[in-house]
């Protein structure tokens, strides 16, 4: 946590946080600024709480930042946009400095990398995409603002009941790729791949085989839709038709009844006194939550799985 009273100790700070360059126009009666951060990276939720009315001028963030206002208002001066209690947009057009107005705000800022986003963009593996651009700040409309904020929501109340979450790379990838998917269908953007000709040419029993073959393979790892794709050579929507069409679920789906499956496995190798526990088993095969993996344990093998550990 980091609290101040010193407009230009926190604009050091905020500099060295958020990787740019940060000039602020404060005065020192009455201010003071704090700062809290969860997750360990590569997703960060960011909380600002400070009184005054402070303007903040910066370069561009390597970040892609989500910004849902608590308390107070916050003014972006060069797009003319005010976001009071209960508002989201994100923080700025991606690549481009910000100028904007802060009084007596508490806002939280999700911190996506772009990387993160471009994997779920992508269709054909090694394709380059174009530079993201959004045509609005603002979500696409009600609905969309509701299920940015309940996946973010479900997110930091994953990392606030377990800070270690990221630092297990399944959960990590897991949590970072869903609040890149909901960025992706909340704001405006066309930075999504069109589907390729060839997606459905390619949606065989071969695509279909290679890419089983390779989640069975690596289900330990932090494997993504992208890493599927480039191992059955094909694009990512060509596997997701392959794996529809020949077995009726998604490449998601199979990837987590094979980490179901393997997690079992090391419930039933477990040994009484060893220090397995449930909640360990399902941090590292990537469920997030003790509750949802017992009840999918529950529904497939007709027990909780302590009482599989207890066995």
């Amino acid at each position: 946590m980091f609290d101040s009273t010193d407009p230009e100790r926190t604009a050091a700070f905020l500099a060295a946080t958020y990787g740019a360059p940060v000039k602020m126009s404060a005065g020192r009666a009455g201010y003071r600024f704090r700062h809290t951060r969860l997750g360990q990276g590569p997703l960060y939720f960011n909380t600002i709480d400070h009184t005054a009315t402070t303007e903040y001028h910066a370069d561009p963030f390597p970040a892609l930042i989500v910004v849902r206002v608590h308390r107070g208002v916050r003014t972006d001066l060069d797009l003319d946009e005010r976001l009071g209690p209960g508002d989201i947009s994100l923080h700025a057009h991606p690549g481009r400095p910000y100028h904007t107005r802060l009084a007596s705000i508490r806002h939280t800022a999700v911190l996506i990398p772009p990387q993160a986003v471009a994997e779920v963009a992508r269709n054909r593996p090694d394709d380059p995409l174009p530079p993201l651009r959004f045509s609005s700040l603002r979500p696409i409309g009600p609905a969309a603002a509701r299920g940015w904020l309940q996946a973010a929501d479900y997110v930091a109340a994953s990392l606030s009941a377990d800070p270690e979450t990221m630092a297990r790379p399944l959960l990590a990838g897991a949590a970072t790729r869903l609040l890149a998917a909901h960025l992706l269908a909340t704001f405006p953007t066309a930075w999504l791949s069109e589907p390729h000709h060839q997606d459905r040419v390619d949606a065989t029993q071969t695509t279909l085989a290679r890419a089983m073959a390779f989640i069975d393979a690596n289900a330990d790892l932090d494997i993504t839709a992208l890493d599927i794709a480039r191992a059955a050579h094909v694009t990512v929507r060509a596997v997701q038709l392959a794996f529809r069409r020949h077995v009726r679920t998604t490449p998601m789906a199979y990837l987590r009844r094979v980490r179901l499956e393997r997690a079992h496995e090391q419930l039933c190798a477990a040994t009484w006194g060893d220090g397995t526990t449930v909640t360990a088993v399902a941090a590292r095969w990537g469920f997030f939550h003790p509750g949802h993996f017992a009840a999918v344990y529950q529904q497939t093998y007709g027990r909780p799985p302590s009482r599989t550990l207890r066995t």
